[in-house]
């Protein structure tokens, strides 16, 4: 693909120049790619790389490493795309690698380190993870991580050293790991740690990993039209989901408006509806960018009926039930917020509601059997 082609650049002389190699090497990870055959097409891609810097070599790379599931890999590779690519002026690649990059930000897993202040004042201490060292201003700081395990370690001289090693899970697992105080070498020497410290010491052999919680809360809050009704309406979700991908939540829908009927004699019936919903939904994640809820649905809805124009008519309350399918398409827009898309189709036909008895005019306005809600409007995270 243009995105991907190579590009000539000035080499050393013919016979120990290596970008031979690397194109060979790119153009057979980029057809096993194609293949999607990403466990042998990354290392090719990546000693391609190795050989030879090119940005479609790094892009192919980025996209490689997505298929895999390191996505924070995937992700920083793509960050350098999009600065290298603004460099050569390759608006394309730019645009292509910033969508990517953008779509990976609410999937990325994270691990923070967290040092609390009586082992931040320990006098050389060095804290380091996947044997990278990392230095005070990046402590208690969540960073973007590959799925798998992740070794982190803490030293300071006259101190036991510490290590731990944690696992991410998968996609958007976020973790953070607390360095216990390190106790002295020697146990039988005096120490000057305060009680508190002596404490914290007796406390110190294993790592205080957290995570969120299992499950995350979302809230909806969609403009929407009842096409059976042909009305607008306010609807809000909220919902559950697991990181299993299953979940399930409860929407409600006002109907703004409703239809009308004419009574004889003179006057009318205007009908105004609240529908909620129950459902369970099960996540599928087709592409990049979006995923996709499914499944099935239980509808309660309360119709009211006001009349105008009718002396001694009184407003009545019906209430009707049925069964259907939800669904809800979500694009993410930041880690804590997503466009959302919702659509409910429910069989309740007339036999599963009571009556509409309006005073001295029987009943009125019997509901259909088939009712749709469409809506777009925000989705937000309410894990934090």
């Amino acid at each position: 693909m243009a995105l991907f082609a190579a590009q000539p650049v000035p080499g050393p002389e013919p016979g120990n120049d290596p970008v031979p190699l690397a194109e060979t090497l790119f153009q057979d990870g980029k057809r096993l790619l194609e293949q999607g055959d990403a466990p042998a097409a990354c290392p090719k891609l990546a000693e391609s790389l190795r050989l030879d810097r090119a940005t479609g070599t790094l892009l192919a790379l980025a996209m490689c490493h997505e298929v895999e599931g390191r996505l924070a890999s995937a992700w920083a590779e793509y960050l350098e795309v999009i600065a290298r690519a603004k460099k050569d002026g390759r608006s394309d690649r730019e645009e292509a690698a910033r969508q990517y990059a953008h779509a990976l930000e609410a999937r990325l897993s994270t691990l923070s380190i967290a040092v609390p202040a009586a082992v931040a004042q320990i006098p050389g201490l060095a804290v380091q993870r996947d044997g990278l060292a990392l230095e005070a201003p990046a402590w208690s700081t969540a960073v973007p991580v590959d799925p798998g395990s992740h070794v982190i370690a803490a030293t300071a001289p006259g101190r036991r050293a510490w290590t731990t090693t944690v696992t991410v899970s998968g996609a958007a697992d976020h973790l953070t790991v607390t360095v216990p105080l390190l106790p002295p070498e020697d146990r039988r020497e005096p120490s000057a740690a305060s009680a508190a410290e002596a404490e914290l010491e007796e406390g110190s052999g294993a790592a205080r990993v957290s995570r969120p919680p299992a499950a995350i809360v979302t809230l909806a809050v969609v403009g929407a039209v009842a096409t059976a009704d042909a009305s607008p309406a306010l609807a809000a979700e909220v919902a559950a989901a697991h990181r299993s991908g299953w979940g399930g939540a409860l929407r409600g829908a006002w109907l703004t408006s409703g239809p009308a009927a004419p009574i004889d004699g003179g006057g009318t019936i205007s009908l105004r509806s609240f529908v909620l919903r129950a459902w369970g939904s099960r996540t599928f994640r087709p592409d990049r960018v979006f995923s996709i809820q499914v499944g099935p649905e239980l509808l309660m809805q309360l119709d009211r009926a006001e009349p105008s124009g009718l002396q001694g008519a009184q407003p009545a309350w019906r209430a009707g039930w049925g069964v259907g399918v939800g669904a809800a398409v979500d694009v993410p827009l930041a880690r804590w917020v997503a466009l959302s898309m919702l659509a409910s189709v429910d069989y309740a036909p007339a036999a599963w509601a009571g009556s509409l008895d309006v005073t001295n005019r029987g009943e009125v306005l019997r509901p259909g059997a088939l009712r749709v809600l469409v809506g777009a409007g925000p989705r937000f995270a309410l894990d934090w």
